[in-house]
């Protein structure tokens, strides 16, 4: 007789079901969080731009070696060189950056001290050397400037984590009168930053405050001059501006509802800064919407955007009934506003 089928000796076990993960929606987080800012502020040279980073309290990673008449702190990259507060190499900054994020210390903020000299100066050459080129312009038409856009990811990464600690981070740089292909119009002359297009575009998404510092000047043509060749004059108040929203003159912007400008103090240029960010902060959003109601009247039915662009009442009231409408936008119609003014038609005699 032949043996039986032998039986299992145990039953096959169905396979687990999966795990189900656990759902993080009830602890969704919502609300403004107060985190020190990511800002940059460019303008021409002596305008003040070292001098803010300097009552924000900032250590300065010092690139281009202009801090010297200032009395700022400077990290010092190399002991026993009497120019070690300046950095010669892009490892040299990172390595500053990695030693703040995880070091104790007090600092409130962390400024580059210039960002257009970093690029020439440090990045740039770095690139080069990895990728065995000698200069930027030998990888071919543009391509250079592309490929460079990955180092500046990892420089904006490593200032990430100084701002997880509690650090603002304050990118500071030159203008320059740069010319501006208008894809609507003409081309115009306009302040812009002293970078690549490429990773001038980045950084400023980075950021959170793009702000331009300018003197307040101009030129004017004298009433009652009676010369036949009649030349403007100019003139200049000794005001200093910081801008933050953008116009057809220069870049700016805000991810707050500020001013479209601030006059900087002279003894304490940050506070003024400092200051109208933290009421727009505090700010509820009924505060918010009814500076945008004191922005319509002052505007009227019609208006011309700091960009040049018209607009009218009737959009940002629709607006405001968006159910979509939340804070950020919010903020982002109170900042356009208060660059606007109001729309003026000529007529004619």
């Amino acid at each position: 007789m032949l043996n039986p089928t032998p039986r299992a000796s145990a039953a096959a076990k169905a396979p687990a079901a999966p795990t189900k993960k656990p759902s993080k929606l009830a602890s969704v987080a919502r609300g403004k969080l107060a985190r020190p800012p990511r800002c940059m502020f460019y303008g021409p040279e002596g305008v003040g731009k070292s001098s803010l980073a300097v009552d924000a309290g900032a250590i300065f990673l010092n690139i281009e070696d202009g801090l010297s008449e200032l009395d700022a702190v400077r990290y010092t990259f190399r002991e026993n060189d009497d120019r070690g507060d300046v950095a010669n190499t892009l490892e040299e900054v990172y390595e500053a950056i990695d030693d703040l994020a995880e070091s104790d210390h007090s600092y409130a903020a962390v400024a580059i001290d210039t960002v257009d000299a970093l690029e020439s100066r440090l990045l740039w050459p770095k690139v080069c050397k990895d990728h065995d080129e000698p200069t930027i312009e030998s990888f071919g038409y543009g391509k250079g400037y592309t490929v460079a856009l990955a180092e500046w990811a990892r420089l904006l990464t490593r200032l990430s984590r100084l701002r997880e600690r509690g650090m603002a981070v304050v990118i500071l740089g030159h203008s320059i009168v740069k010319s501006f292909k208008n894809p609507e119009g003409e081309d115009y002359d306009r302040y812009q930053l002293k970078l690549h297009d490429k990773a001038a575009g980045l950084i400023k998404e980075w950021c959170e405050v793009v702000g331009f510092l300018r003197f307040e000047e101009g030129g004017a043509k004298i009433q009652g001059d009676k010369a036949i060749n009649k030349r403007a004059r100019g003139w200049h108040t000794g005001r200093r501006i910081m801008h933050l929203s953008r116009t057809a003159a220069w870049d700016a912007k805000s991810r707050l509802s500020l001013p479209a400008e601030i006059e900087l103090d002279r003894t304490h240029p940050w506070a003024p800064f400092r200051n109208a960010r933290d009421e727009a902060h505090d700010s509820t959003d009924a505060e918010i919407r009814a500076a945008i109601g004191a922005e319509l009247a002052r505007l009227g039915e019609s208006f011309t955007s700091g960009s040049g662009r018209p607009g009218t009442a009737a959009q940002i009231l629709a607006a405001l009934e968006h159910p979509a409408t939340d804070r950020p936008t919010l903020d982002r119609i109170l900042s356009g506003l208060r660059a606007s003014e109001p729309t003026t038609t000529s007529t004619e005699s």
